[in-house]
Order: C-alpha cells, then structure tokens, then sequence
C-alpha cells in the first residue's frame, strides 16, 4: 500500500488537523486505498486464469508490466494536471477511470470463436487500470501518512480474502472433477467444462468487485473541497481558504487571531492591492513569509505549534510564493539546488520497488515454493487455489500488515531519514539469510524457516524504506510542485518495479531465486547511501515533522534548521552541565 498515487489531497494540499480530521480523513482513505491492491489481486487471480486458459509466463508477465506502466503513466500525468488544474479537479477522475478498468477486465472476452483476443483486452485494461491507480497537519501528519500507506497492505489482505473466499464458495463446483477430466476452456467432458466455468466467474467476481470500494472513494473525492494551502497559496482566494478550512475542521488560522469568530462570508481579501500594513486591522493582515518568520526568530515557531488556536500568522506559509513557471521550477531545482531532492526520492523508490514488485506482484510464483510445492500446477485444481490463497495471507499479508503497523508509530519518534537508511540495511541483510537458504534449499529442506524469514522481509519492507519512500516526497516539496515531484518520485518506482519484472524471466529455479536474492544487496546498500547522505529529511532531530512552510523552502533552509537544533541541543547540554 502505493500508493503506492499514491498523492491524494491531504499529501498534496497540506493542511493541518486536528485528531478529528485524521479519523474524518482515515475514513476517506480506507475507502479509497482499497483499490490500490488492484496491483496485487493479480496475484489471485493469475492462478485462476492459468488453470483455464494455461496461460504462459510471458503472458503473466505482460499484465504485469502493463499494469506497472500505467501507473508510470498515471503517476506523472495526474500528479502535473493536480498542480496546474487544482488537486480537487483530479480527484475522483483517476478512481472513474480505475472502475471502467476494473470492470472492462472482469468482463473481458474472447468473443464467439476467438473473434477477439482474451490476453490482448486483458494486458489492455490493466495498462488502463494502472493510469487510474497511477493518480497532513503538523502534528499528526506523518502518522496520517503512514497510516494511509497502512491501507495497502489491508486492501492486499482483503483481496486475497474475496478470492479465498470465491474459492471456498465454489468448491462443490470445482473440488468434483474427475482424476482424468480437464479443467479448461478446451474441456471436452462436462465436468471440465463446469469446472472451468465456475473459476472464470470466481477471477471475474474477484476483478470485478474492485470497482466498489473505488465507487465510495469516488463518491468522497468528488465532494471535498480544494486544500487550505493550495486555495491560499496557488489561487490566491483566502474565502474560499476559510471554506476548506471549516470543511476540514482545521485548526489553520489563516492569519485570524480567533477564526471561528469570523464568518467566512465577511472576509473580502485582495492580497495583491497596494496597502499601508499599520492601517490594516491585525486579524485580517496577510501571512508574513516564512523567511521573516524566521527572522524575527525561531522560537516563536515552536510555541505556535501547540498553540490552541493552530499556527499563527508568522507560522503561514507565504500566501503569494513565486508562480508556479517553468523559470521558477528551473530555480527551485537547479538554481537552488534542490535538485538532488527529487532525484534522491525516486532513486530511493525505484532500487526499492526494484525488489518489492519483484516478490511482491510475483508472490503467486514464489509463495508456492517457500511451502514446498513445485513452480507450475500440481495439484487439483481448489487445492492449488486454495492453498496459494492460504499461503499468501501467512507468508505476505501477517508481516506487512505489522510492519505498517508499527510505522504509525514509529515515524514521529525517529528521524524518517534514520528509519529508511536501517530498514535498507536490515532488508539487505535479510536477503543474504534468505538467498542462502533458498540456494541450499535442495539439501535442507527449510520450507518453514525460509517463510519465517519471508514474513520478517515484508514487516522491514512496510516498517522502513516502503513507508518512507512514500511519506518522504509527500512532505518535502512545496505547494506548487508538491504533485508533480511527487509523481515523479512514485512513477521512478514503478520504473523500477518495471524493471524487477524482467528479472522474473530469469529467475524460474530455486538457486537463481537465491542468487538473486543475495545480489539484491548491492541495490539496498546502493538505497542506504543515497537515503543517508542525499534524501531530504523532513523531520526534525526527534522524529518531529517539520512544518511545510520551512520544507517548501529547499534544502538550505532545511541544513540552517538542523545546525540551530543542534546548536541549541549543545547549549541545553552545556547548561545542563
């Protein structure tokens, strides 16, 4: 979970909330998430497919590709069109496109006597699906955040549960084959082809029940209002700013010394009308920039963030930023430098999803093998169904749902930095273990320890670099660029997810798995280094989040803020002393 677009209108807006709003906003996101695992319900769904169709590996490995690509796509196009066009223009289109795909690949067909090609509209939809899927306060925004990306691993739980339970419900019509009858769309015998008829509804209800969660997500993303910083700071419309913020239940002042005394109706605004700051009353004066903010001392911020009225007006991001212009982008990333940002965000989650997609799109290839059965269709068909179902909740689901679990709770204790950086290296270590055993699999046998080790990969995945690979650049840009960049830093995954894919062609035998595995520590180390000295750290030196208003600013204001903390740390210690 991605998602990872993963950018919906809190990451991209940045509005701060209060616990309300997080319980208000975790609702939208359940329901919204849920359709993310479209990635991954492929991995039951394949299985059905193969058993009536006898699909080939190049086949599997193009509706994966497709899919991947998509989202490639998607990422890159929703993010740029929800900066230019408004986060709230976007949202609902990319969950509308996501339900005709989902739909249109549960009712794909080969026509009467093959007139249409089953595989052609299949890899079709998933590329459409993939371009839908393609597309937080302060104090809680990283937990929002996390527990956002919580969703993923839940959805995946979820879809492999509707396919389980698909599979349980037509037992009595698939588990009655006869020893010699076909379970195929070739079969001659009635059994084989009741048989057959009864998966293609299971694969099909499985494909096609993901349109509902997206329905409700849609029916939420069409009816929340533009975000609080992109209505101030973009569209420079501070009435409309008041309505997202009543709407959000938000704490942002907006510069009111009491808000809720005001009614949004009796501000009339013009930020850009040449006016004398003494003659304007102190409730209505337009936000300082952060940058005076910071002048007049950095303190202050501090005891504004749990001030109980919300941030105050030196707290506000500027309202009037630079436009956004292909001149500004060109300074904010190279003249500035902040260049190194972007690019260590999506090295991050390509080296990343190089290695995740790989098991994790796959698991229905290697899951089968942890447990000791052999690559292909061995067993009757509910058997090899129901056990590859079985098998993907113990090994993937139980471990990744605990390790998003535990990244609630984690990112507001420790630097997000810190915990990518050890979650690569841990996760590197891991492979080691679990290339060793799977090379020597054929002497020890050690089925259960390699799915011991399996599970704990998957609780590192989601509890380090899976997570933060998706909060970092969520954070760390600012208002104008936030969805662009960030679907820039999401699609490089998917590049790299592309990528791991091919991998899959070469690696059919348990020692090639091994080997792979163990060279996968090259691409965590390579991960480690870049997080440690070239990702952005959007936390400060106790786990806290910074505030957007100082992240928007760039990587020098980010290095200036870290030096006062820590010489401010060194002065608590000396007095201390």
């Amino acid at each position: 979970m991605a998602a990872e677009t993963e950018a919906g209108p809190l990451i991209c807006g940045g509005d701060r909330l209060r616990m309300v709003d997080l319980l208000v906003a975790l609702w939208k996101y359940l329901s919204e998430k849920f359709y993310l695992p479209q990635i991954f319900s492929i991995n039951t769904i394949i299985p059905m497919l193969s058993i009536i169709y006898d699909f080939p590996t190049s086949y599997r490995l193009g509706m994966n590709i497709a899919t991947l690509f998509g989202s490639m796509i998607g990422q890159v196009l929703f993010g740029f069109l929800a900066d230019r066009y408004g986060r709230r223009k976007m949202y609902g289109t990319e969950l509308i496109v996501t339900m005709g795909a989902s739909l249109g690949f549960a009712t794909a067909s080969s026509g009467v006597n093959g007139s249409m090609s089953l595989i052609g509209l299949l890899i079709f939809w998933r590329l459409v699906m993939g371009i839908g899927i393609g597309f937080a306060p302060t104090k809680y925004r990283a937990r929002m955040l996390a527990a956002v990306f919580f969703c993923q691993p839940f959805g995946q739980l979820v879809a492999v549960l509707m396919a389980f339970a698909a599979t349980a419900g037509l037992r009595s019509y698939i588990s009655t084959l006869p020893d010699n009858a076909s379970c195929s769309v070739q079969a001659s015998d009635l059994a084989g082809m009741e048989c057959a008829r009864t998966i293609d509804r299971a694969w099909r209800l499985v494909a096609g029940l993901g349109a509902v969660p997206a329905f409700v997500a849609m029916i939420f993303r069409l009816t929340i209002p533009e975000s609080v910083y992109y209505t101030l700071d973009i569209k420079n419309d501070s009435n409309k700013a008041m309505h997202a913020r009543e709407y959000f239940e938000s704490s942002e002042s907006l510069g009111c010394e009491n808000p809720d005394s005001i009614h949004v109706d009796e501000i009339e605004y013009t930020p850009k009308a040449p006016t004398i700051e003494e003659d304007i009353p102190p409730s209505l004066q337009p936000p300082q920039s952060a940058y005076q903010s910071g002048i007049q001392g950095r303190g202050a911020s501090n005891e504004s963030a749990t001030h109980p009225l919300g941030p105050m007006v030196e707290d506000l991001e500027d309202p009037h930023p630079s436009r956004a212009s292909r001149a500004d982008l060109y300074k904010y990333l190279f003249t500035d430098g902040n260049w190194t940002d972007v690019f260590a965000t999506s090295a991050n989650w390509m080296l990343l999803d190089f290695t995740f997609y790989l098991l994790g799109v796959n698991s229905s290839s290697f899951v089968p093998r942890l447990f000791g059965q052999k690559p292909g269709n061995q067993l009757p068909p509910y058997d090899w169904l129901i056990s590859t179902e079985r098998h993907i909740m113990e090994s993937t689901s139980i471990g990744a749902l605990t390790g998003s679990a535990l990244a609630i709770f984690a990112v507001n204790l420790y630097s997000r930095r810190k915990i990518q950086v050890w979650g690569f290296l841990i996760l590197g270590g891991l492979f080691i273990v679990l290339g060793a055993l799977y090379v020597t699999l054929p002497t020890t046998n050690a089925h259960v320890t390699i799915v011991v080790f399996y599970g704990i990969c998957q609780l590192f995945y989601n509890l380090g670099p899976n997570s933060t690979t998706f909060i970092i650049p969520a954070e760390a840009f600012p208002t104008r660029y936030r969805c662009t960049l960030y679907g820039v830093s999401a699609a490089s995954g998917k590049l790299g997810s592309v990528l791991g894919q091919v991998v899959v062609i070469k690696v059919q035998s348990n020692k090639r798995l091994g080997i792979t595995l163990i060279l996968f520590v090259t691409v965590m180390l390579v991960g480690a280094a870049i997080s440690q000295y070239l990702t952005p750290e959007t936390s400060d030196l106790h786990g806290k989040s910074r505030k957007f208003e100082d992240l928007a600013q760039g990587k020098r204001h980010r290095r200036d803020m870290e030096r006062e903390e820590r010489e401010a740390e060194e002065d608590e210690r000396r007095k201390q002393q």
